[in-house]
C-alpha cells in the first residue's frame, strides 16, 4: 500500500506529490493551500537497517526520466547558462535562507543537465553535481511538478537509490521545479534531510516563495559581460573544468584568461581595473569547530562569504588553500572604492544552521591597474599584486 499527498497551487497550476509506503503511488488533490491536506495512512513493510547491507523492498530503483520535451528543455538550459557558471550570491542567499527556513541540513538550487544535476548554489555538501539518473530533482523536473518525499526508506523508487544508501543518505525530500521559459524546467530549488520530515504548510509557502525568486534570479543576467563572454567561448566540457567544485569559483587558469580580457577592456573603455588578493586565516580553527573530517565545507562557507561581500559583476577565484583573489572593473575610481570597501574589511564571520559561528581573517593586498605603467599587461598586475602580498 502506499500513502501519498499531492498539493496544488491555483497560483502556479503545479501539482505537489508527496509520498510515502510501499508499492504504488496515490494521488489526492487538494484544490487550493487553503483547503486541508488530506493524509491516507497505510500499512509498513518491514525491513533490515541498511547497514547490514541488504533492503527488502518490490520494486528497484526508479531512474529519473526523460521529460517529454527534453530537447527544448536542454536548448533553454544552455542559452540561459544556467549550468557550469560560477557561483553568485543571489543564489546562495536564497540556498541559505531556505537551510535556515526548514532547518535542513541540505539546500541546493540544482540545474539538470543531460547526463547530471549540477548545483548552481549548494549548502552542506562539498560537490557540485551528481549523476542525473540517481537525482531526485530529476524527478521533479520530468513530471513537471514539486516532489515531496516523507521517508525514502518507505518509498519503493528510492529505496535503494544510491543516495540514500549511502552519502549523503537522504531520508527525506522536498524539490521545487523552477521554470525558465512555459513548461520548460531547468532544475528544482530542493531541501534534504536525513531524517523522515513531513513539511508543514508554512513550509511549504516558504519554498514556493523562495523557488519564485529563484526562477527569476535564472531568467536574469547578473553576470559581469567579461564572464559571459568566457562562457560563450566555451564548451561544456570546458566550462565545467573552469569552475573550483568546492568553491564554485573560476579556476587561477580561467581567472587569468579573465584578468587579460578585463586589462584589454579597461584599456578600450577608460575604465577602473582592481586586482586584490585575500590570503584568509580561521579555516583549521573553523574545521574543529564544526568537527568537520574535511576541510572542504568550511572553505566553501569562506568562499560564500566573499562573494556575499561582492558586486554580482566582480569575479573571484580560489588561488589555493586559504587564498583567493578577486577582480573588479567599475567606470569611475568613486564607484570603484565603494564597491571595494566590503571585501577590505579585515574579518568574516558567518553562523551555521546549528548555531556555531566561524570567524575568519582576512589580509587584502590590491593593485590598480591605473597604478601601473600604460604598457602594463595582465602578467605584470598579477605579479605586482602578488608582490604587495608577499
Amino acid at each position: 500500500m502506499a500513502a501519498a499527498l499531492a498539493w496544488k497551487s491555483a497560483e502556479r497550476g503545479l501539482s505537489c506529490v508527496s509520498r510515502a509506503g510501499m508499492g504504488g503511488v496515490l494521488v489526492l488533490v487538494v484544490p487550493h493551500p487553503s483547503a486541508p491536506v488530506v493524509h491516507k495512512q497505510s500499512s509498513r513493510l518491514q525491513f533490515l537497517p541498511l547497514s547490514c547491507g541488504h533492503v527488502l523492498h518490490n520494486a528497484p530503483m526508479k531512474s529519473a526520466p526523460l521529460p517529454a520535451n527534453e530537447p527544448e528543455r536542454l536548448q533553454a538550459v544552455r542559452a540561459s547558462y544556467c549550468a557550469y557558471a560560477p557561483r553568485e550570491e543571489r543564489f546562495d542567499r536564497i540556498t541559505r535562507t531556505l537551510q535556515r527556513l526548514l532547518h535542513v541540513p541540505i539546500a541546493m538550487v540544482t540545474i539538470v543537465e543531460e547526463d547530471e544535476q549540477w548545483f548552481r548554489s549548494v549548502q552542506g555538501l562539498d560537490v557540485d553535481h551528481t549523476a542525473r539518473d540517481i537525482s531526485f530533482c530529476g524527478h521533479a523536473v520530468a513530471m513537471r511538478r514539486p516532489l515531496v518525499i516523507k521517508d525514502t526508506w518507505e518509498d519503493p523508487d528510492f529505496l535503494d537509490n544510491p543516495l540514500v544508501t549511502g552519502p549523503p543518505g537522504i531520508r527525506s525530500y522536498i524539490g521545487w521545479p523552477l521554470q525558465i521559459a512555459p513548461q520548460l524546467f531547468a532544475g528544482t530549488l530542493c531541501a534534504i534531510d536525513t531524517i523522515p520530515r513531513t513539511f508543514s504548510r508554512a513550509e511549504m509557502e516558504g519554498i514556493i516563495d523562495l523557488a519564485r525568486i529563484a526562477e527569476s534570479e535564472l531568467r536574469a543576467s547578473a553576470a559581469s559581460s567579461l564572464q559571459k563572454t568566457m562562457l560563450m567561448n566555451l564548451d561544456m566540457v570546458q566550462r565545467r573544468h573552469a569552475l573550483d567544485p568546492v568553491t564554485g569559483c573560476w579556476r587561477p587558469r580561467a581567472f587569468r584568461k579573465l584578468l587579460a580580457m578585463g586589462v584589454e577592456q579597461a584599456r578600450a573603455e577608460g575604465s577602473q581595473l582592481a586586482l586584490v588578493q585575500l590570503r584568509c586565516t580561521g579555516l583549521e580553527d573553523a574545521v574543529i569547530a564544526l568537527h568537520a573530517s574535511n576541510p572542504d565545507i568550511p572553505l566553501a562557507v569562506l568562499a560564500q562569504l566573499l562573494r556575499s561581500r561582492m558586486p554580482a559583476e566582480a569575479i573571484l577565484t580560489h588561488m589555493t588553500g586559504s587564498v583567493f583573489s578577486a577582480l573588479y572593473n567599475a567606470p569611475s575610481v568613486w564607484y570603484l572604492e565603494e564597491m571595494l570597501r566590503p571585501l577590505l574589511e579585515k574579518t568574516a564571520t558567518a553562523t551555521m544552521p546549528d548555531g556555531v559561528t566561524l570567524t575568519f581573517g582576512i589580509e587584502p593586498a590590491m593593485v590598480r591597474l591605473s597604478e601601473l605603467s600604460p604598457q602594463a599587461d595582465a602578467a605584470a598586475m598579477w605579479a605586482a599584486c602578488v608582490s604587495q602580498a608577499a
